[in-house]
């Protein structure tokens, strides 16, 4: 019996090292085939390699050096950034190229705040890991939203939140918001990789976690909760990646920007009747306005306006049908307060109920024409 199990080793054990050496095996992943293509330059062909693991990882100093001088930090060359570089660039490739996709609609909006709040313009970027750039990603802790700011943050940096309005999910509003939110941190701790954790899991616990001699992400990193651990190395990764894409086989987004107009609502007024009178694609309209949790449009509030050419344009001509709705006079109410309610003057009012002065009495029913979007 023992000589049957040494037998068996033996044939077990040089077939399972075989195995193990025809595969690659740093960082636990096996090489990818790379792909290639011929140029041609000058009558001359030259292979260009397109994508292969090996590729990915030779030049990733590189790219640690060029990140961490623009944020400030130095970044180690730790096996948790490369793993993502593979899950992302590798294993969730579609995924990533749609994430990017996405984030041409908000980039050059949010670079623009970060600008003007004189914040590195890589901090930009966090969305990717944080939402993938979708203002209706909800987490199951309920952090909603581009920055994915829980309800207390959000209201504490100036959000509001009720039945009809989410403001964590206003694209503008809410980078206003994780801009000063992440000034703040910054100035809590002084390191971008340290402000950057504690966007993650809170002031409170990245300064619990700092001990003695720490001055860095790397000094805490296996002190902190598993998913700020990996936050960091998955921001890092995604960085790389993003500023990278043709490196990692992605496709750069190149189109035109889309311009924005902001407006603020008069009345209410749906989404879709929005859409209507500017001519805009309605799943773009609400790309850019999912702070509206009915599809309602609320007075007082901010609307976006897409446009592809300039901030400049004419609204469509569309035509109106008069409709008339019933009003109680109630009392302390004036004909001033009526008309300011339903947006109708004063004038148009008094011709329809053939008032002659400005008395009216409590309990009076007057019509009052409002009009309405005709669709023929």
């Amino acid at each position: 019996m023992k000589k049957g199990w040494k037998l068996l080793s033996l044939l077990i054990v040089p077939a399972f090292l075989f195995s193990c050496a025809s595969k690659h095996t740093s960082y636990g992943y096996r090489v990818l085939p790379p792909k290639v293509k011929v140029k041609k330059s000058d009558g001359y062909e030259e292979v260009v390699v397109i994508r292969g693991e090996s590729d990915y990882y030779e030049e990733i100093p590189v790219y640690y050096k060029r990140s961490g001088k623009k944020l400030g930090i130095k970044i180690r060359n730790d096996r948790d950034i490369k793993r993502f570089i593979y899950f992302y660039a590798v294993r969730n490739k579609k995924y990533t190229q749609k994430v990017l996709e996405r984030a041409n609609l908000y980039l050059p909006m949010i670079k623009a705040v970060f600008k003007r709040y004189n914040l590195p313009l890589d901090l930009a970027y966090l969305p990717f890991i944080e939402s993938g750039f979708d203002p209706y990603a909800t987490s199951v802790s309920g952090a909603a939203g581009l920055w994915q700011f829980v309800r207390g943050t959000g209201r504490k940096f100036g959000l509001k939140i009720n039945r009809y309005v989410d403001e964590r999910r206003d694209p503008y509003k809410s980078t206003v918001a994780a801009a000063k939110y992440l000034k703040h941190l910054y100035k809590m701790f002084g390191r971008w990789d340290l402000a950057i954790a504690a966007y993650n899991c809170g002031e409170g616990c990245v300064l619990n976690r700092m001990h003695y001699g720490a001055e860095d992400f790397w000094d805490i990193k296996y002190r902190l909760p598993n998913q700020t651990r990996e936050y960091v190395p998955r921001f890092i990764a995604s960085l790389i990646i993003i500023k990278n894409p043709r490196r990692f086989g992605l496709k750069p987004i190149r189109s035109k920007p889309i311009r924005i107009k902001k407006k603020i609502a008069l009345n209410n007024i749906s989404l879709r009747k929005v859409s209507y009178i500017y001519d805009i694609d309605y799943n773009l309209l609400k790309a850019y306005n999912a702070h509206f949790r009915k599809g309602i449009v609320l007075k007082g509030y901010n609307v976006y306006i897409p446009t592809e050419s300039s901030f400049s344009y004419v609204p469509r001509q569309v035509s109106y049908k008069r409709k008339y709705i019933k009003h109680r006079v109630k009392k302390g109410e004036t004909l001033y307060r009526i008309s300011k309610t339903y947006g109708v003057p004063i004038e148009t009012i008094k011709r329809v109920n053939n008032i002659t002065g400005n008395h009216i009495k409590v309990g009076q029913i007057l019509k009052i024409p409002v009009r309405e979007f005709a669709y023929e």
